[in-house]
């Protein structure tokens, strides 16, 4: 299992998008297609989370549940994740002339992706338990059981109308799109891989159209948010887009759009934590144009990777030599 460059090309690609999913209005980027490429990049994240980590419990050999918990195992997992968050939201809590506190932005409530961070610490859990079951069983199985129990948390936030703050910051919602990104680990080689992510792809794109552009009333908690076109039902167009990327760019033949973007692929976490930060404090003080999309990129990706080398420097950098 050798390094591809293609995961950090698409993670690049990814945090350029939700930079734009922040920039433009929702009627903008559905008139440009949006639905189909830029609204995709969380799930393309997801999915990349699922299949990395499955790669990086193969290469470590590790194969019982209790070797995926291990204290050092985890603490590993968290210090990449948690330091800098940590700082953002307790600076957005002594800013804040409202009074909120550092649990409000802690648990999601900053807006501009703020619930994902906390979806990433839930799938820290979560992973091995899908690596493990499809092991235990079979990817396929693991897969299936994945989208049922996915599809049956999002139509029961729907029947009982449970409160949105607790729907988005829940990892049940992405589930299908963690395992996705295992299943497609295990099962990348097999005849019938791409042949079920085209086909189930279509549909997933059909699915897409209908409710961006057509209105479908979808009996799921999504279809009411702005998450729409999110679920189970599209997570497959996702994967498609995965691995468009992951077997179409040649890694031969970098040429000076792919170099960047694996560049700022590799920082697209402390990206993603400064363009949190950067909207939130735009919204509480101006109306934002949304054609300076170009400039919330360049400011979203140059502090990005300011705070990128400051954290290896500073922080998760001093705190990795005593894990």
């Amino acid at each position: 299992m050798t390094y591809n460059k293609n995961i950090d090309i698409m993670k690049g690609i990814s945090i350029l998008f939700v930079v734009i999913i922040h920039s433009l209005k929702d009627d903008t980027l559905r008139s440009i297609g949006g639905p189909f490429f830029i609204l995709q990049a969380v799930p393309v994240f997801l999915i990349i989370s699922g299949y990395n980590h499955s790669q990086s419990y193969t290469r470590s050999g590790i194969v019982s549940l209790k070797d995926f918990y291990r204290p050092a195992m985890m603490t590993r997992k968290f210090y990449r994740l948690l330091p800098i968050a940590l700082i953002i939201y307790a600076f957005q809590a002594i800013i804040t002339p409202d009074g909120r506190s550092f649990f409000f932005y802690l648990i999601g409530h900053g807006g501009f992706g703020g619930y994902y961070i906390s979806i990433m610490i839930q799938a820290i859990f979560l992973l091995p338990l899908l690596y493990w079951f499809s092991r235990k069983t079979a990817p396929l199985v693991m897969l299936g059981v994945s989208f049922i129990f996915n599809l049956g948390y999002e139509y029961a936030f729907y029947v009982w109308e449970f409160p949105s703050y607790l729907y988005r910051l829940l990892v049940f919602r992405y589930l299908f799109a963690l395992a996705l990104g295992v299943w497609y680990f295990f099962d990348q080689n097999y005849s019938y891989t791409k042949k079920l992510t085209v086909v189930a792809a279509f549909f997933s794109a059909c699915y897409l159209v209908g409710v961006h552009y057509f209105e479908w009333p979808v009996p799921f908690y999504s279809f009411g948010t702005s998450w729409r076109g999110q679920n189970p039902l599209s997570f497959f167009y996702a994967l498609w887009l995965f691995h468009l990327g992951l077997t179409h760019f040649s890694p031969s033949s970098f040429n000076k759009i792919k170099e960047p973007l694996v560049f700022i692929g590799k920082r697209s976490y402390a990206i993603f934590i400064v363009q949190m930060i950067y909207f939130w404090l735009l919204s509480r003080h101006i109306e934002w144009p949304e054609y300076y999309f170009l400039l919330d990129l360049i400011v979203s990706c140059t502090l990005g990777v300011g705070l990128y080398y400051l954290d290896n420097r500073f922080i998760s950098g001093k705190l990795k030599a005593y894990i």
